[in-house]
């Protein structure tokens, strides 16, 4: 049987710009695969925010391999973990994007290993010979900024196995990588875990987790729920009483009949052209639709929002909005045509990320809602202020904390809510649910079908085919090379 690696008791932090955790425990085992699931705001993050040395502890006991530490007498930094043999990989951990691969893993080599940055020849060497091992199609020479995040998490594993890493916590790195680069990670995951390392994953899906870990822990409101063990999980068990700790309700398909009286259209898109990416782009949105556009590889759509967000000009090509031709010279134009982006590519233009959610929401209405000489009514501006963030799923706390430290999930319906405030009718949605948990997908689709019920329209964009299918009431596909399939019912 495997000895302890780590042991975690009575873990209790305060709460500060993320979930408190409360007499928290936890068990990892050498060379063990372990998952960390629980819904968004449970406490996963906040325990990797601990080992990254960025979030304090009140009190609480680590065992690291036989070594015994007390959070209550002694301040654990993140290069004391990291010298002990615990790395953290995060979403956040990037690359130097003007340093090539080979220079970014020899930069942070313990001291043993630190001649190798002072040799280029030998360093080029020994990170070739590490990923012609575990990734051979990655090149030593390679730039930073010209790799995709997975392979910044890949290359963030393996600089922490060459330092020797003995636990390596990976946090909500999967909920933002496609299917194929999903794959990749856990290849590497099991590879790396094979000689020797053991994982802690943090996700909020439990499903994935268990097809790599053995074990999963359910984390709930700060505290240890239950440990799952691969041969007794039940879907419907941890929805209900795990994760959530009360009854669920999942979406149902909202397909709606079919309905035969001729509809204008609200938007209209005649032969697009922008780019190599884009060609020849047709589609019609009419009132009360959800219109699914699949599209894996992403280019296609990703040059279609440029172009509504005024970031790129057609080469040709007609769009339409309630039956008057419309261009685009910035993101603002679209919201003069009532037309709301919310596409996570353009994130940072999408609110001011170091004023409150409340902030936000009164700028969004302000024009709407001001008075004679820009008068603000104190009661609606108490209402936004307080009220009305609790009312769409952000708790009063993280409300008057700046937005930017709210999970992207909840930035998400952020947005949403304040493009529905601006007066749009026409919703552009990429993505909306890629990394949200089981109850804040179904309070988005829920939203999402409620816009359709107040006579808007819905494009609702996703990578993921299975998003849209049953819930969109036409689909248009884009496969691999670029080919535009016809509108399907699904």
């Amino acid at each position: 049987m495997a000895g302890e690696l780590l042991r975690i008791r009575e873990l209790t932090t305060g709460r500060f710009h993320g979930s408190a955790l409360h007499e928290f425990r936890l068990q990892i085992f050498d060379q063990e695969l372990f998952g960390l699931v629980g819904l968004n705001g449970s406490g996963k993050s906040t325990l990797a925010g601990i080992f990254a040395g960025e979030i304090p502890v009140k009190q609480g006991m680590l065992f690291f391999d036989g070594n015994k530490y007390d959070w209550t007498v002694q301040k654990i930094s993140r290069t004391f973990f990291e010298r002990v043999g615990l790395y953290v990989v995060r979403n956040e951990t990037r690359l130097i994007g003007n340093l090539n691969i080979a220079e970014n893993m020899s930069i942070s080599f313990t001291p043993h290993l630190r001649d190798i940055w002072k040799n280029p020849g030998k360093q080029e060497k020994v990170v070739t010979a590490v990923l012609h091992e575990f990734v051979p199609t990655l090149k030593p020479y390679e730039k930073g900024c010209t790799l995709p995040l997975a392979v910044h998490w890949e290359l963030g594993m393996l600089k922490a196995y060459m330092n020797g890493a003995k636990l390596i916590i990976l946090d909500r790195i999967f909920e933002f990588c496609s299917k194929s680069e999903q794959h990749e990670l856990f290849t590497l995951i099991h590879r790396l875990n094979q000689k020797g390392t053991s994982f802690l994953i943090t996700y909020n899906k439990v499903a994935p987790i268990l097809e790599t870990c053995d074990r999963v822990a359910v984390v709930r409101d700060g505290t240890l729920s239950a440990i799952i063990h691969k041969d007794d999980y039940d879907p419907k068990l941890v929805a209900l009483h795990l994760l959530i700790g009360q009854d669920y309700i999942g979406r149902e398909a909202v397909r709606k009949a079919d309905d035969k009286t001729e509809k204008k259209p609200l938007m209209e898109i005649r032969n697009l052209c922008a780019g190599v990416e884009l060609q020849n782009f047709s589609f019609t949105l009419y009132k009360e639709e959800i219109l699914g556009i699949s599209d894996p590889v992403q280019e296609k759509t990703t040059a279609l929002l440029r172009v509504l967000n005024g970031s790129k000009t057609p080469e040709k090509g007609e769009i339409y909005v309630h039956g008057k031709p419309v261009v685009f010279g910035s993101e603002h134009h679209a919201l003069r045509y009532g037309i709301g982006i919310v596409s996570e590519k353009f994130f940072d233009n999408l609110f001011f990320r170091d004023l409150s959610t409340g902030d936000n929401l009164i700028l969004s209405v302000a024009k709407r809602a001001s008075r004679f000489l820009g008068y603000f009514p104190s009661m609606m501006e108490q209402y936004f202020r307080r009220r009305y963030p609790t009312e769409i799923g952000i708790p009063g706390q993280l409300a008057e904390r700046p937005v930017k430290f709210l999970e992207q999930d909840l930035q998400f319906i952020l947005a949403l809510h304040m493009r529905i405030l601006s007066g749009a009718k026409v919703f552009l949605l990429e993505n909306p649910v890629r990394s949200a948990d089981l109850v804040t997908r179904n309070m988005v689709y829920q939203k999402i079908d409620s816009l359709r019920k107040k006579k808007m329209g819905v494009i609702f964009i996703s990578a993921d085919y299975s998003e849209l299918d049953g819930f969109c009431d036409r689909i248009i596909q884009c496969d691999s090379q670029g080919i535009i399939g016809g509108d399907k019912r699904p």
